[in-house]
């Protein structure tokens, strides 16, 4: 299952960590620490670590991952070592957590299974939860309308998740 991250979500969470790593088994970051340096030089470079996240099939835009090694790079030599990675790592794992439970929430309303949330499915599950938000197909569709970004008239789950940062369908009913 492919993963696109947010990388302002994971520097944010990166940001409130200690660089101590608590919490963390020494034992353990250490050996992911050597999974991602693949020349075993102490260090983590761009490359080593997009090829290392890929084969955890998380995929991070270039861009993105390049400032994330720039907010995590505490000495700034432009590489991950050792006690910035346990930051980064624990970041990366708590937002592929986050991505898990956002699809979990998707597929409640995506009844059918086929990757977009429909006027009706919206409809659906709004009214068994005794939701009055979204009674009327056309309450819907506005609500829809609000996220609905490639304009297909459905949500997908990209657009799912930027609306669920936003406060999620009820926060696009007032208006």
């Amino acid at each position: 299952m492919e993963k696109v991250m947010n990388v302002e979500a994971v520097v944010e969470t990166a940001e409130r960590m200690t660089m101590k790593n608590e919490g963390m088994d020494p034992t353990e970051l250490r050996r992911m620490f050597q999974m991602f340096d693949k020349n075993g030089d102490g260090k983590i470079t761009n490359k080593e670590l997009s090829e290392s996240l890929e084969n955890l099939g998380i995929f991070i835009p270039e861009k993105e991952l390049t400032q994330m090694i720039e907010k995590i790079d505490v000495n700034g030599d432009g590489y991950v070592d050792i006690d910035e990675f346990g930051a980064l790592y624990q970041t990366i794992m708590h937002e592929r957590d986050e991505d898990e439970d956002m699809k979990e929430a998707f597929n409640v309303f995506d009844q059918n299974g086929d990757g977009f949330i429909t006027v009706e499915e919206l409809r659906s599950v709004l009214s068994s939860l005794g939701l009055k938000q979204g009674r009327t197909i056309e309450d819907c569709k506005r609500m829809i309308k609000k996220v609905d970004a490639d304009g297909d008239g459905m949500v997908n789950f990209k657009e799912f998740k930027q609306m669920m940062k936003g406060g999620g369908f009820a926060a696009l009913s007032s208006s």
